[in-house]
């Protein structure tokens, strides 16, 4: 289960130093922490070199044993060095996760070479749990399947967002193989309604396979970002969530586009050994003109920051 924290908690638990409390950590030696930031989109999104700094400050200030990012960071190009050096000053375990626009100018191989990923898909431990990171960046073709490079994604909404049947194979091996609660990384969205229902029940399958086999090594939580939007919910024995992005929320050219954030969102992740998992929140506030203000017809769906959830198992 899980527990919403409002805004009235978090600041009581903040004067108490719950969340990203060092103390807290260092004296829970089996703690790890991480901070994660989603769909930053260098090279689209205004000011995101600002906000990138902004998470960099807070990961120096807190001190997480590694830092993660979930997508749609940055294109790849020459432009986009400056994007990684700044992530790659961080001096502990740096992680990536594969979004579909970090393939708009660039191929699979090419952005996986540049950020130093193992590779597309992967696993690692991480304190008491085993993190998996996923790859749902492959299109279905008749042959099977292809993976996304330079932008030729832009076909048949129900033709994108799969992990091939050789990820899916390894999923299995790799869920069978370790004996720790495991928690999955993935860019596109799982576990709620979305226009790839097809491409992501695949996914929830394996997960939810492996955990009617029984024993300790569970897979309890799912993280996701692609969305940009803040989201959570449990299916069928597993938390997913949804972390929203570092910079704006997308409209549609009818409202203007982007609508962003006045400031960077993004979180630190608490994985403790007794099974609880701590979402730190965020908030920040609407650039102006707001979604509402543009008279976009969601704007009540739609939220500037990312929740406070403390995960029970």
């Amino acid at each position: 289960m899980t527990r919403h924290i409002s805004r009235r908690e978090l600041l009581k638990i903040g004067a108490g130093g719950l969340f990203l409390s060092s103390h807290r950590r260092r004296t829970q030696p089996d703690s790890v922490c991480l901070g994660v930031i989603a769909d930053l989109h260098h090279g689209l999104a205004p000011r995101a070199m600002e906000r990138l700094e902004v998470f960099m400050q807070a990961v120096a200030k807190h001190k997480p044993d590694a830092i993660l990012q979930l997508g749609d960071f940055n294109f790849g190009t020459k432009e986009s060095h400056e994007c990684l050096d700044l992530w790659n000053s961080f001096p502990g375990r740096r992680y990536h996760v594969l979004g579909n626009h970090d393939m708009d100018f660039v191929s699979k191989d090419v952005i996986v070479q540049k950020w130093g990923m193992p590779a597309p898909y992967y696993s690692f431990d991480f304190g008491p749990y085993h993190l998996v990171i996923l790859d749902r960046n492959n299109l279905k073709i008749d042959e099977g399947y292809t993976p996304y490079s330079e932008a030729n994604f832009y076909v048949d909404i129900a033709l994108r967002g799969y992990a091939d049947d050789a990820q899916l194979a390894w999923l299995r091996d790799d869920l069978a193989k370790s004996s720790l609660p495991t928690v999955v990384f993935v860019h596109q969205g799982l576990g709620l309604p979305t226009s790839m229902p097809e491409a992501g029940r695949a996914i929830e399958a394996v997960l939810e396979e492996h955990n009617s086999n029984g024993g300790n090594s569970k897979v309890v939580a799912c993280f996701c970002g692609h969305h940009h939007i803040d989201r959570y919910t449990l299916k069928n024995g597993i938390h997913y969530l949804w972390i929203n992005s570092a910079s704006y929320y997308w409209v549609g050219e009818e409202y203007g586009s982007m609508a962003p954030y006045t400031n960077a969102l993004y979180t630190f992740i608490t994985f403790h050994s007794n099974g609880l998992i701590e979402i730190e929140a965020c908030h920040t506030d609407w650039a102006d003109p707001s979604p509402a203000d543009r008279g976009f017809p969601r704007a009540d769906e739609l939220t500037p920051f990312i929740s406070a959830r403390l995960l029970e198992p």
